[in-house]
C-alpha cells in the first residue's frame, strides 16, 4: 500500500518489474492521478484519503477506509454503490457502537473488513487475547468470504515481523476449515481488489 502519491508511482513501476507483486493500492489526491494509477494494469484500488467517495463509489474503484466503523457506516449510508474494505476492523475501542456498526455494515455486500493492525493498535507485547474479540465479532458478521487479513508488512518493521502479524491472526480466528482459512488468507482479497491468482 503506497503511502503518498509519489510511492504510488514507484510501487506501480515495481509491479512491473515483479510478478510477485499481483495489485498496488495507491494513494492520489484527485480526478486526473485516479485515471492515471487506473490505466495500470495492476492498480488494484486507492486509500480513502485524498479523493471524494462519491468519485469513487461512481467509478466502483475498490477502496480501502483506515476510520472507525461507525464513520465508516455512515459513508455507506451516504454512497449506497461504495466498494470498501475497512481497514484495521474499523478501529474497535470495545465500546458497544463498534459491535453494532460492524453487525449494519455486514448487510451491505459491497463492504468487506481487513484484519489489519492486530499487534499495533493493541497494547504491546500483543496477546492474541486482547484482539480476539473483534476480530470474532467481524468474522461472524462478514464471514470467511469478506474477512481479509492484512499484515501491515513492511510498515510494521523493525518493531514487528510479518510472521507476527500472522500469528496473531490465527491464533485470533482460532480453527477454522481449510476453505475458511484460505477466503480469508486471499481468496476475500483476491476477490475484492479484483486480482486474478493471488
Amino acid at each position: 500500500m503506497a503511502q503518498c502519491v509519489e510511492d504510488s508511482r514507484l510501487l506501480l513501476d515495481a509491479a512491473d518489474r515483479h510478478d510477485y507483486i499481483r495489485g498496488v493500492i495507491v494513494r492520489c489526491g484527485g480526478a486526473a492521478e485516479l485515471d492515471e494509477f487506473a490505466r495500470h494494469a495492476k492498480f488494484a484500488g486507492v486509500v480513502g484519503q485524498g479523493i471524494e467517495l462519491a468519485e469513487l463509489a461512481m467509478r466502483g474503484v475498490p477502496v480501502d477506509l483506515a476510520m472507525t466503523a461507525e464513520d465508516t457506516l455512515a459513508a455507506v449510508e451516504r454512497h449506497a454503490n461504495l466498494h470498501a474494505v475497512l481497514v484495521h476492523l474499523g478501529l474497535p475501542d470495545g465500546r458497544s457502537s463498534w459491535f453494532r456498526a460492524i453487525e449494519r455494515l455486514a448487510q451491505s455486500p459491497g463492504i468487506f473488513v481487513k484484519a489489519s493492525g492486530l499487534i499495533t493498535q493493541f497494547q504491546r507485547p500483543w496477546n492474541a487475547a486482547r484482539c480476539r474479540p473483534f476480530v470474532q465479532h467481524a468474522l461472524q458478521c462478514f464471514g470467511p468470504a469478506r474477512l481479509m487479513f492484512g499484515s501491515d508488512w513492511p510498515a510494521t518493521l523493525p518493531d514487528s515481523i510479518w510472521k507476527e502479524t500472522l500469528a496473531a491472526f490465527t491464533q485470533s480466528i482460532g480453527a477454522q476449515t481449510m476453505d475458511a482459512r484460505e477466503e480469508m488468507l486471499g481468496g476475500a482479497a483476491a476477490r475484492f481488489y479484483r486480482i486474478a491468482d493471488l
